[in-house]
């Protein structure tokens, strides 16, 4: 059988069916930033859960208020630093404490509604600009993380978020 010579039909055929073999396989592969979002957008809302959100179960629970969740202060709940989860020893050596600490300092600075506002804009931007190429899950994915980090800033610029941030301030 005969090779087609370089400037023959068979030889453009052969080109494009390579191009369409590269193409469909950096349609289906993920991209390495797509992950990175996700985590990001994950870590955003983990830490607002960390920060703010356990505190606040845990003084409902010590107290038996559950009505607070709805209106947390220092009335109702005292101080929030004597509602750390009890995650180890209490000392200044514990990593778990750090976390739960530096996860609160996210939230009362307000670092958290920056922080939201990125991961809803970056996910945002991701989902644009790949809406064709993603699959069902990762779309999907995407969009609960992208829902999720916006939920997070707006929660923390409404009266409650102001609430919740002064009685973690105190």
């Amino acid at each position: 059988m005969r090779m087609p010579e370089p400037g023959q039909h068979g030889h453009r055929a052969s080109r494009s069916l390579a191009r369409m073999d590269v193409q469909s396989q950096d349609a289906g592969s993920p991209r390495p930033g797509r992950h990175l979002i996700g985590w990001f957008q994950y870590s955003v809302v983990a830490v607002f859960l960390l920060g703010a959100v356990s505190l606040l179960v845990a003084a409902a629970a010590g107290t038996g208020d559950w009505a607070g969740l709805a209106d947390p202060g220092l009335e109702r709940y005292g101080d929030p630093k004597d509602w750390n989860p009890p995650l180890g020893p209490d000392s200044v050596w514990n990593p778990l404490a750090w976390l739960v600490e530096i996860c609160r300092w996210i939230v009362m600075t307000s670092l958290i509604v920056v922080l939201g506002f990125i991961g809803a804009l970056i996910g945002f931007v991701q989902f644009a600009g790949q809406r064709g190429s993603l699959t069902r899950g990762a779309s999907v994915n995407l969009l609960v993380a992208t829902v999720l980090c916006a939920s997070t800033a707006l929660v923390m610029l409404t009266p409650y978020g102001a609430q919740l941030r002064n009685w973690l301030l105190d």
